[in-house]
């Protein structure tokens, strides 16, 4: 009898065990219909010219971005080098609007938006994507006894913000029709 419950124990003892199962249980399920997760595609290019601005902290981590998502791609700044692709800025913009009032009519919220505009073409001009707006959008409750707080959080914010587009920008440019278009345009170019 007190085997038994040994037994039992050492089963109803082990919630850990089982869930690890049913972990593993379900990632072989996920993995059986094809389902991968997201790594980093590298670019289709072996040179991609900057045209952007290298002195801004945008330029600066979408810089590092595309060479921490594709090491064998070299970025060029000048034009005078050789390059196989050129990707540049058209706009930034960042806005901070109103959205809701108080009853006394203060500001209690905010939406900041930024917004970035680029394209990628070849050294001739043929363009690889057009131009392509992504925008990223986040709330900012507003309290006007903390305006030093709020002006961090609001400075937080857009840094997070600036990091979601960026990333989104490095999968754009390495995605499947991008180095499509680019092979397209490079064999019709030989």
């Amino acid at each position: 009898m007190d085997v038994t419950k040994t037994s039992n124990a050492r089963v109803s003892s082990s919630p850990r065990a089982l869930w690890l199962l049913a972990i593993a249980a379900l990632m072989l399920a996920v993995s059986a219909c094809g389902f991968k997760l997201q790594g980093s595609t590298p670019l289709p290019f072996d040179t991609l010219l900057m045209k952007v601005p290298e002195n801004s902290a945008f330029g600066a981590d979408l810089r590092r971005s595309i060479k921490a998502a594709s090491p064998n791609t070299r970025l060029v700044e000048q034009p005078d080098i050789a390059y196989d692709a050129v990707l540049q800025q058209i706009s930034e913009t960042r806005d901070a609007r109103e959205v809701s009032l108080n009853a006394q009519g203060r500001v209690e919220e905010y939406e900041l938006t930024l917004t970035y505009t680029f394209n990628v073409t070849t050294p001739d001009g043929d363009i690889i994507l057009p131009n392509t707006t992504l925008r990223v959008v986040r709330n900012l409750p507003f309290d006007d006894r903390v305006v030093q707080a709020k002006e961090g959080e609001e400075a937080t914010l857009f840094e997070q913000m600036q990091a979601s587009l960026v990333s989104r920008i490095v999968r754009r440019i390495s995605a499947p029709d991008v180095t499509k278009r680019y092979a397209e345009l490079k064999a019709n170019h030989k």
